[in-house]
Order: structure tokens, then sequence, then C-alpha cells
């Protein structure tokens, strides 16, 4: 005999879902309030978002505490069918053991008189029902609705009445402040939620005579406060692309999608594709229509990959690249691990990540002083024009002068051993190169990008290939990507220079480009691989020159070829002339002695004659 219903851990359950539904409508005003304040200044696509999310969590919550409510009701009708269930069971009890009495006084009085006691027993005692009483099931419903925080945008159009494409406008400060105060609301609902959730798993336990039908309220409780949850992060991760982009300012939709939800828009996804050729990437980028606020706003990896994409204006590569400089610099770790370095084998180690990311800090700093000092008011800037990692190493590129608009492009490829560590000896090189050709052609404008953009091999490696194919194939992108994102208005001229090993990565490179490099100059080089002709290289003119004093180069080129000795090459010197010094040694830039592109250099001197004019003097 009995029931399997515990009435304490019924009590338990309508204590909570009456507590927590009471919580609910206690909170309406609070979340109604801060959401209101954090609409003032919010404007387009987002707000209207914003607004729809709120109306969503007003109306689920109205909902679950119903639902909450509706289930209390449901108890107290079961407590009361279990109520008549037991009493019915003790009556029942109670009067079969009075037949029993009855049966044995029978055996008694004997039979004779057993209709007349029967007759009377069912007067005074009748027979309690043999029924039992069926418990109404439980119904315990509920699920919440997801709420829309993507527009869908693309670029910066216009866009449709849903806002896509369009641009929106907040208040970073008021959107923390809604996402803070949703945490704090949401607290004492996520006690009442476990307190819940105990309960109802206690009383279907120890309740099991009551039949349930339907149970999807705790589990809708729960993703009800995991939308609220997710509101407020969406608020805090907008509220941090406004702050990124400077506060109050109008960000493209297509951005928020990216900083808010990760919803890449169709056009940065196929700028971003791994497969897109710079072309097609330059194409995806006008498409976007983003400002310098939207590429501020964007989440740190999504820089990242902007920084690195050839085919992407060079004035949005320097806000990405910088922001990952920035990064680095602060928290090296994070963008070590982002890098993919800890899992690359051979990848440069954490000591040296974090000396190399503070020596290219100090060769951008030296960028940006040197850039100001330059004559052409359109050169008076430097641009970071990529951060990231190649086969292990930390590549970049750094250009003194505008790269979106110079009219006379430079491109220097290092040699053997070159680290960012370099980068500030690299950028006063193409400061003294840039100021000798601008008095050559005052009328030009000059960008001369230092290129960083593959693994420079060890000494050990110089006698291979591998690395000048690899590095080709990234130079090769990088020059048809500074064509490509300049939609048709590429420079008038457009060099590449290469130095020791740099000269058989240029040479691969301009063997494979779209776009007809005007001049390739090789020096010091330690030699080309013997079937390269000049002929195959999609090169106007090739110039070389190497030093009496450079034995490094003739000893890195034993069994390749140097490309003085190629048919059609222009050969220039390097030695002392009228006011110019000799080349002492093999390095491009060194602090002793005369480098190939020292000041007062011989080879300085024809090297900046043929960036500026296309021939040495």
């Amino acid at each position: 005999m009995g029931i399997e219903f515990d009435d304490v851990a019924a009590s338990r359950l309508l204590t909570c879902l009456t507590d927590a539904a009471l919580g609910l409508r206690a909170s309406g005003a609070g979340r109604r309030a801060s959401a209101e304040t954090a609409l003032h200044d919010f404007h387009g696509a987002y707000a209207r978002l914003f607004e729809a999310a709120r109306t969503i969590e007003s109306e689920d919550r109205v909902r679950l505490t119903r639902a909450l409510e509706d289930l209390a009701v449901q108890l107290h009708v079961v407590n009361r069918q279990a109520d008549e269930e037991r009493r019915r069971q003790e009556a029942r009890a109670a009067w079969q053991e009075r037949e029993r009495e009855r049966d044995r006084a029978l055996l008694t009085v004997g039979a004779p008189l057993r209709p007349t006691l029967d007759w009377s027993s069912c007067l005074w005692d009748p027979e309690p029902a043999d029924t039992p009483v069926r418990p109404t099931p439980l119904t315990a419903s509920f699920r919440a609705r997801t709420r829309p925080r993507s527009s869908g945008g693309g670029g910066s159009g216009a866009g449709g009445p849903s806002g896509a494409g369009g641009r929106s406008g907040a208040d970073p400060r008021r959107l923390r402040e809604f996402s803070d105060s949703a945490h704090v609301q949401d607290a004492p609902t996520e006690q009442d939620l476990t307190r819940v959730r105990n309960a109802w798993a206690g009383f279907t336990s120890r309740c099991s005579w009551v039949p349930v039908d339907e149970a999807t309220l705790v589990v809708g409780f729960g993703d009800y406060l995991a939308e609220n949850a997710e509101d407020a992060a969406w608020a805090a991760r907008i509220a941090d692309a406004f702050a990124a982009a400077g506060g109050r300012v109008s960000l493209a939709n297509g951005t928020l999608d990216v900083a808010g939800t990760s919803t890449m828009p169709a056009a940065l996804r196929r700028a971003l594709d791994p497969s897109a050729t710079p072309a097609e990437v330059a194409a995806a980028w006008r498409g976007l229509g983003l400002s310098e606020h939207d590429l501020r706003a964007l989440p740190l990896a999504t820089k990242l990959q902007i920084a690195n994409l050839d085919g992407v204006p060079a004035a949005a590569r320097d806000i990405a690249s910088r922001a990952v400089l920035t990064a680095a610099l602060a928290n090296p770790e994070r963008v070590y691990r982002m890098l993919g370095l800890p899992y690359t084998y051979g990848a440069v180690g954490m000591d040296e990540f974090r000396r190399q990311v503070a020596a290219l800090w100090k060769g951008v700093r030296r960028a940006d002083r040197l850039a100001q000092g330059l004559d052409a008011p359109s050169a008076a800037v430097a641009q970071l024009v990529g951060f990231g990692a190649s086969d292990g190493a930390l590549v970049s590129a750094v250009s003194l002068g505008d790269l979106d608009t110079a009219s006379n492009v430079t491109v220097n490829v290092p040699g053997a051993t070159t680290t960012l560590d370099s980068a500030d000896e690299k950028v006063r090189a193409a400061n003294g190169v840039v100021r000798r050709a601008m008095r050559l052609t005052p009328s030009s404008t000059f960008a001369f990008v230092s290129w960083f953009g593959y693994r420079a091999p060890a000494a050990i490696e110089v006698p291979s290939q591998q690395r000048a194919v690899a590095g080709g194939a990234e130079l090769t992108s990088f020059l048809d990507g500074v064509r490509d994102s300049r939609n048709g208005n590429g420079p008038r001229r457009l060099t590449v220079l290469g130095h020791s090993y740099g000269s058989a990565v240029a040479v691969e490179a301009t063997a494979q480009t779209r776009y007809r490099i005007d001049a390739v100059v090789t020096y010091g080089s330690v030699g080309l691989t013997n079937d390269t002709k000049p002929e195959h290289l999609n090169v106007g003119e090739v110039f070389a020159t190497e030093g009496e004093q450079d034995h490094t180069a003739r000893f890195g080129r034993i069994g390749r070829t140097d490309p003085r000795a190629l048919p059609s090459v222009h050969v220039f010197s390097a030695e002392a002339g009228p006011e110019t010094n000799a080349v002492t040694g093999h390095d491009m830039y060194p602090p002793r002695g005369v480098g190939y592109l020292s000041p007062g250099a011989t080879s300085q001197r024809h090297i900046a004659e043929i960036i500026a004019t296309g021939r040495p003097d």
C-alpha cells in the first residue's frame, strides 16, 4: 500500500517555483530601465537588433514566469490528488480489516444469519471506492527563443530595411553599463534556476506516482538565461568595437557582425579565403567599403588576417598590422599562440619572439620619425604592411612612404639570417636611398618597402634554393597585391632590390608576377640557379653589382650563377667613385664600414638612380 509521492520534495519544488516566478516578475522594471538607457545614442540596424532582443527577452520572461506559476498550480492539484489517494487507500484498508472481523464473527453465529449481517453492514459500513485516484500528468513546458544578433551587413552602403550594408552608432559606455547591469540582474535568477533544477530532480525521483507529459521547463529556463548572458556579452563586444574605433562613431554593420558574433560578411569571407588571389582580395575588399573606424573595431584575430592580406590597401594593412604588433607587445603569449608558433616545428621561441617584436616596434617608430622628415608631403607617412608568421619565422614589411599613392615603389628583399631584429637598420637604409632618389626626381613620390616577408635561410641553408622558392611565392603575391590594391592606379615605376640571398628570392618572384616589374637589382648576390635567364623574368631590366671586398658573396655563390655573368644584365660599380665610397664587406647597412646602402656608398648612389630614373649614371 502507498504511493511514490514525497510531500517534502513536492513542497520544496513548489516553493522554488514560486520564488523563481516572483524574482522574474520583480526583475522586469530594472531590465527595462537599463535597456532603455543603452538605447540612448544607439542608432542603425544594431539598435534595432538590440531592441528586438530586448522585446524577445521581455516576452520570454513573461512566458517563463507563467510556465513556473502554471507548474506550481499543477503541483497543488497533484498534492490534493495524492492526499485523496492516500485517504482512499487508508479507508479501504480499514474497511477490509472490518470485513475480516465480520467474517470471523459469522463463524460464531452461523450461516443462517449471514444475509442479515451482510445487509446491515452495507447500510452503516459501505465499501470504499475500489478505483485508484489517477494523478493529472504534469506539463512543465517552456522553450526560450533565439535572439537576433547579426544584421547580415556587408559594406557601408545604404542597405535595405534590415539594415544590411548600413551603419550603426552607439555610446560604448552605455552599452557596457547595460552589460554589467544584466550580469548583476541575472545572478539571483541563476540561483533560482539552480534551486528549481535541483528541486525538479528531487521531485521526479521521489514522486514517480505523478506522470510527466512534457519536461522542457528547466532546460528552457537555462536557455533563457544563456540568451541573457549572450545578450550581455554581445553588448560588451559591441561596446569594445565602438571603443576601439574611437567611441561615438559610425561603424559598418558588417564590422559589427564580425565583432559581435563572428559572422563574416560575404565580401570579407571572400577576401579572407586562403585561395583568393590578390586581385580577388582587392575586388572583395572594395565591396566592403570599410572605414578606418571599422578596421579598428574588428577583433584581433580578423586584424591578424587582414595584416597579411595581399591586395588590401596599405593604409588598411597598416591599421591592422599595428594593432597586432601592439597586442604582441602587451600580451606576447597570446599573439604567439594566435600565430600558431607553439605548434610549428622549428618556430622562433618565446624569448626570441619578444625580442623581435620589440625590434620591429623600434623600427616602425624610426620609420614614423623619418617619414615626417621627407620633403614630399604625400610621402610623409610610414606603413607597417604585414605582421605574421611564415614557416615558423616572424614576417613583416615596413614602407617608408605611402604605398597606396606613391608614383615610385621599391621593394627591398634582405638576405640570409635576416630577422625582424634588423628592422631599424633596414629602415635607416631605406631612408638614405629614398632621400637620394627624391633629389633626382623631386616631382615623384616614393615608397620604399623593407620586406621581411619570408623565412630567411640560416648560413648553412644558403646553397639550397628551398627558401628562395618559398620566399619567391610570398614576394610574388606581395608585388601583385601592390598593384591590385590600387585599383588600376598603380605606381609608374616598381623596382625590386635583392641583397645577398634576397636576390634569389627576387628573381624567383619576378619570374611569376602577373604585372611587369620595371627593374630588378641584385647586390652582393650569393648567386642564382644555373638555369636562370633574364628573358624568363617578367622584368624590364636587370641590374647587378658586387664589391671587390665582398668575399661572403663569392663564397656563397659556389656552384651557383653570378647574375653579373648573365647576358643583358646591366652591371654597375660598387667601388669608390667621385665623392662616393667603395663597399667594404657584404652587409647592406653595417654600423661600421661601408655597406651597399650606406650613405655615401657608390652602390647606394647607383641604386637610387635606378629607382628614380631607370639607369645608373
